[in-house]
């Protein structure tokens, strides 16, 4: 779980340079449901469905200052899979920031 929380809040400190990070925390039945929401460079709906494949990095003038490998959101839902959840991603687009949320089942 740290490592999927450290994943999704280095993206969100990289991808927000004014506004705000939020991490939040719920529980709702058997799953505990983890956010990350942001409001940085966002993502264009076309792309969400990219965003969990290996060594993918999305063309975005806006990004193009930011470095990186383009597996750290692969390896976050490999781990939440492991730990039996999902993760997901929501945005409206560019500009208008992103919010990534993962659940697990509690044991």
């Amino acid at each position: 779980m740290k490592q999927i929380l450290l994943n999704l809040l280095s993206n969100a400190v990289k991808f927000t340079e004014e506004g705000y990070i939020k991490v939040s925390i719920r529980k709702e039945g058997d799953k505990v449901i983890f956010s990350v929401k942001d409001t940085g460079i966002g993502i264009k709906k076309e792309d969400l469905k990219k965003l969990f494949t290996s060594f993918t990095q999305l063309e975005n003038p806006l990004q193009k200052k930011y470095k990186g490998t383009g597996l750290g959101l692969t390896i976050a839902k490999k781990y939440v899979s492991l730990l039996g959840g999902d993760i997901y991603v929501k945005s409206e687009g560019e500009g208008k920031g992103s919010e990534f949320s993962f659940y697990i089942k509690e044991n």
